[in-house]
């Protein structure tokens, strides 16, 4: 086996220091905006989109402008570095959202980029499950060296919906039964297999619910372990699994509470269930371990499946749900044409980039570096919340996974857009949209997130300003 194609070499890896001055080469740089937010070429654009995509994507700018008052049109992404975006106007900014947490490496790293065009010149497209692309099967080994316990085979998809929807695949397999118990505020996807365990916003998934289904049922995240179990009792059915988020991304990066993970899986293994941790989110690094799953956030536990995906790769579409010997087992040996595949199973380039990212933690120290980051918007965020709890409630998230209540009705929305007016991307996140959530790059540089404060920080003491002259 030739192992250098494994973990790419080259010459121009770079993985900024923290403490990395301002370069736009690197991605280090802080916002320099030529024009308006959006500005004309960039609205020209959204123009166009609007007329051809579907309006309940594009549309999303007239429910915030509903709220705020103010226009919401989007900003186009023509290119990407670090943690930097540019627009189609040469506007320059800082992206605080990593989008949507994919970026663990930041945009376009050079590793990652040139690992990727290295397989795009050998192999580009395999042949799902019939016959495998090499990337896939040394991705395949590395996620079972790096994954806790005894997680040791995969299922390979394209987005974390199609991963959280193998893993309910193999819990039925592997129980015999068809229900699931998941957590009021948990997100796991859109598509058709998993809207219906998604409870966060019941508007995604209640015009679908008649083809959706009704398998998955909902209580408190966090609620106590003495309802749970009486909950289960009480079914005429034990489910097969329990689907559970460690830290609730788009439900505002909640925390689970501390013990409560513990609790859950022995309570799974009383009642004979799978328990199934979605860590699209945390995975990779970005809430202070490599996952969740086998480390002190998680009470030590390991579930019997593991989704992941987003930071992964860095960028490419590709996840993953990974399980153990025995419970993978339930799937049976394929008998010529597997129960479970896709055109795109393994795609050898997002495969190639995983391996790459996988060499930055590895080699290049980009765990460390992303605990670092964690630790100093930590403490710089709730410095933030002291000098303003008049605005500012709760700071939830570990790591570099991290969100602010903003108490203000609308005032999340309304704070995200003028961060954007400063150079800054960030996103609203929880149940009521009533939060800041910061997922950056992991590569993100001291003055690139004490930049986003300060402007942060400008913005608040002009809604407070508002409130009180109003």
């Amino acid at each position: 086996m030739d192992n250098n194609r494994t973990v790419p070499r080259s010459p121009d890896v770079v993985l900024v220091s923290f403490e990395a001055s301002e370069d736009a080469k690197l991605g280090t740089a802080l916002p320099a905006l030529e024009t308006a937010v959006p500005g004309p070429e960039g609205e020209a654009w959204v123009d166009l989109l609007a007329r051809h995509e579907c309006p309940g994507i594009t549309a999303r700018r007239a429910r915030r402008q509903e709220k705020t008052g103010q226009a919401q049109d989007p900003v186009v992404w023509e290119r990407a570095l670090g943690s930097n975006v540019w627009d189609p106007d040469d506007n320059r900014f800082v992206d605080l959202c990593g989008g949507f947490g994919v970026a663990s490496a930041g945009h376009a790293h050079p590793h990652v980029v040139s690992a990727v065009k290295a397989q795009l010149d050998q192999l580009v497209h395999g042949l799902g499950d019939a016959f495998p692309g090499r990337p896939r099967i040394e991705l395949a080994e590395q996620l079972a060296q790096v994954t806790p316990g005894d997680l040791s085979q995969v299922i390979f998809a394209s987005s974390g919906s199609e991963a959280v929807e193998a893993a309910l695949k193999t819990a039925v397999l592997a129980t015999g039964r068809t229900q699931v118990l998941a957590f009021e505020g948990g997100y796991h996807g859109m598509s058709l297999g998993i809207v219906g365990a998604s409870h966060y916003k019941p508007g995604f998934r209640e015009p679908f619910a008649g083809l959706a289904g009704n398998f998955a049922h909902w209580l408190p995240f966090g609620a106590p372990l003495e309802t749970i179990d009486q909950w289960v009792q009480a079914q005429a059915e034990v489910p097969a699994a329990v689907l559970v988020e460690p830290i609730q991304g788009r439900g505002g990066n909640r925390c689970a509470p501390e013990g409560w993970l513990g609790a859950l899986a022995r309570l799974c293994d009383a009642h004979d269930m799978l328990l199934i941790f979605d860590e699209l989110f945390t995975g990779f690094g970005r809430a202070g371990a490599l996952f969740q799953a086998g480390s002190d956030g998680a009470d030590g536990v390991v579930p019997d499946l593991l989704c992941v995906g987003k930071g992964m790769t860095s960028g490419f579409p590709l996840s993953a749900c990974i399980g153990t010997e025995s419970v993978m087992a339930s799937w049976g040996l394929s008998g010529g044409e597997a129960i479970h595949t896709s055109t795109f199973l393994g795609h050898p380039p997002g495969c190639a980039a995983a391996l790459a990212v996988l060499g930055l933690f590895r080699e290049h120290g980009l765990l460390e570096r992303a605990c670092v980051l964690g630790d100093y918007m930590e403490a710089s965020l709730e410095a933030l919340r002291e000098r303003h709890g008049g605005i500012l409630g709760s700071l939830e998230g570990r790591g570099a996974m991290r969100a602010l209540q903003i108490k203000q009705p609308g005032g999340a929305l309304v704070l995200m857009r003028r961060m954007l007016e400063r150079g800054y991307i960030v996103l609203p996140a929880g149940l009521n949209g009533d939060v800041l959530s910061f997922t950056p790059p992991l590569t993100l540089t001291r003055c690139q997130w004490d930049g986003g404060l300060a402007a942060l920080e400008s913005c608040l003491r002009e809604l407070v300003d508002e409130r009180e002259t109003s």
